[in-house]
């Protein structure tokens, strides 16, 4: 389904304002298929990508050579990421296979086999185990010390996220329909399930460091951050804020005393928990995919459509244009460099 839509927006061209417009990345790694992930690994010193070509490929960050690539035979990937050290790598594919592979020189360590196709690839605090859950609704704990798996879990219905929890005690799945399951990380045992009050179509969860607060959001645009214990959801929201149209996603600033969500009205607003007051609104031409504060939450870079935008409150500065859809976009370390990955092929990093 996304990639229908995903097709079907990249035909619907919108003139944008050209103000501020940027002459060009910096750095360009091309790609024969789109780009649905990339990272820097931890020194930034090299790139990660990973396309439905089925390459993982690591990259120069200072001069774009390509270093290693890892083959998944053709598989579209759904994720790539590094390990804590920046010395193997996760792949995971659409047939559900999940790959460990040494970062020096692509080599194979672990492979598992999972059923369906991986939604949702994360690695637990200390970096030792990974968690992978597919849309089939299986989930499985990877060690990445033997090749072994751990525990498996299982969740039926239409699955929208899963995930860890904070101290990697528990693994987390949330569907639709606003359930959420928890399960014993060591064991796999049933803990816990329990719905949110909000009666509309759950598009996503994110937790707060501790776990003690979580935000939501739906499909009738409402953003709303509950209390939690784990086992249940207070009945009333703390604060919350609605959008015109469907939100996309939503997430704490540092200090959780705001929120920043973005949704399919063209809008990304920071509002604060205290009030539910919105202190910004970011108004794009378009669809807002994604958003992320810099480092020091000073600015915003948002994408749409075809294009990064980077703000400093409300004043556009500067804005970065790719040939089809931003699939997403990260700030280097010291906010000096955004990476973004699109639909058009490529990888490029810029100067904000």
């Amino acid at each position: 389904m996304l990639r229908t839509f995903s097709a079907l927006l990249a035909l619907c061209l919108i003139a944008l304002p050209i103000a501020a417009q940027s002459q060009g990345a910096y750095l360009v790694l091309e790609h024969s298929s789109g780009v649905v992930t990339a990272s820097w690994n931890p020194a930034e010193t090299q790139i990660l990508t990973g396309a439905q070509n089925g390459l993982a490929q690591v990259w120069s960050a200072e001069d774009g050579e390509l270093l290693q690539s890892i083959d998944h035979a053709g598989n579209p990937l759904t994720q790539a990421l590094w390990s804590e050290d920046g010395r193997s790598i996760l792949s995971a594919d659409e047939s559900g296979l999940v790959r460990q592979s040494r970062a020096e020189d692509g080599e194979g360590i672990y492979e598992w086999r999972v059923d369906g196709m991986p939604i949702q690839l994360a690695l637990d605090a200390d970096g030792a185990r990974a968690f992978v859950f597919t849309a089939a609704g299986k989930g499985s704990i990877l060690s990445l010390i033997d090749g072994g798996i751990s525990a498996t879990v299982e969740r039926s219905g239409a699955i929208v996220g899963a995930g860890w929890s904070a101290d990697g005690s528990q693994l987390r799945a949330w569907s639709e329909d606003g359930r959420i399951v928890a399960w014993d990380a060591a064991s796999g045992e049933n803990l816990a399930t329990y719905s949110l009050p909000h009666r509309a179509l759950l598009q996503g969860l994110q937790w707060n460091h501790d776990d003690s607060r979580l935000l939501a959001w739906f499909a009738d645009g409402t953003v709303a951050a509950y209390e939690t214990d784990g086992a249940s959801v207070n009945g009333r929201s703390l604060a919350g804020l609605r959008h015109r149209s469907f939100a996309q996603q939503a997430i704490w600033s540092g200090d959780e005393t705001r929120v920043m969500s973005w949704a399919a009205d063209d809008t990304v607003h920071v509002w604060s928990v205290a009030d539910s007051r919105s202190q910004l609104v970011l108004r794009h031409e378009d669809w807002v995919v994604g958003a992320r504060w810099d480092p020091e939450e000073a600015r915003v870079l948002s994408w749409s459509h075809i294009y990064l935008y980077l703000w400093e409150g409300e004043t556009l500065q500067n804005r970065f244009q790719h040939d089809n859809l931003v699939r997403g976009a990260v700030w280097n370390e010291a906010a000096t460099q955004i990476l973004s990955w699109s639909w058009d092929g490529t990888a490029r990093v810029w100067s904000p």
